[in-house]
């Protein structure tokens, strides 16, 4: 008999080793469950199997989450285009001091599916925040710790230093290094890398940036 998604969900936390207690399983899972229902209405995922779903979307940001939680990472935590919920959701199950969560996505359709996903989960410390956003200074208002992207092109972003992340903090990237350091050459120096996750089976690979200490923040 096929496995389930929520088993498939509890199956990568334990091949990954992280401990999840009983309340974050059911938020995983709640999480898959609501993806599955709305993807049935909506373009959510093209992924209709339930191991390619935990695969693809689960793994990656429970493992950038537990990367997090190991580092002590806190205070707001931002993810720019947010979608179904990857990976900033999975990540805020993991590392429950990375609040208050934004989830920041420029399509209402997908941003209904966000407030729905909250709401199922009773999570009063996030919000989803709709807007396009061009440079930086869209995000002026939405200073963050920790700062997270998945499949959305931030490499102007990146090259203006990411002014609205503090300095010290987090920011979670899934790619290939050398596309990575390309962006970072000389004209982003107060952010370093810090560590490589390679992900099984994949090329890509979860890459932690810090931002500096010395970093100049505006006003």
């Amino acid at each position: 008999m096929p496995s389930s998604l929520d088993e498939e969900i509890n199956n990568i936390a334990i091949n990954l080793r992280i401990v999840l207690n009983n309340k974050q399983l059911c938020e995983l899972k709640s999480h898959g469950c609501l993806l599955e229902t709305w993807g049935r209405k909506m373009n959510l995922t093209a992924i209709e199997d339930p191991s390619e779903i935990a695969q693809r979307h689960f793994l990656e940001a429970i493992l950038a989450g537990e990367k997090l939680r190991q580092r002590r990472a806190e205070g707001p935590m931002l993810d720019l285009g947010s979608g179904n919920g990857f990976p900033g959701v999975p990540m805020g199950v993991v590392c429950r001091d990375a609040r208050p969560l934004i989830l920041l996505e420029s399509s209402e359709k997908k941003a209904a599916f966000l407030r729905a996903l909250i709401r199922d989960l009773g999570w009063k410390d996030a919000r989803v925040e709709v807007r396009h956003v061009a440079r930086s200074s869209n995000l002026d208002d939405l200073r963050c710790r920790v700062f997270t992207s998945r499949g959305v092109a931030i490499s102007h972003l990146l090259r203006e230093g990411l002014p609205f992340l503090e300095a010290g903090g987090w920011c979670v990237l899934f790619g290939l290094r050398g596309e990575l350091e390309k962006d970072l050459d000389k004209r982003s120096p107060c952010l370093s890398l810090q560590e490589e996750v390679p992900l099984p089976h994949r090329e890509t690979a979860i890459l932690i940036l810090q931002k500096s200490w010395e970093a100049s923040q505006p006003g």
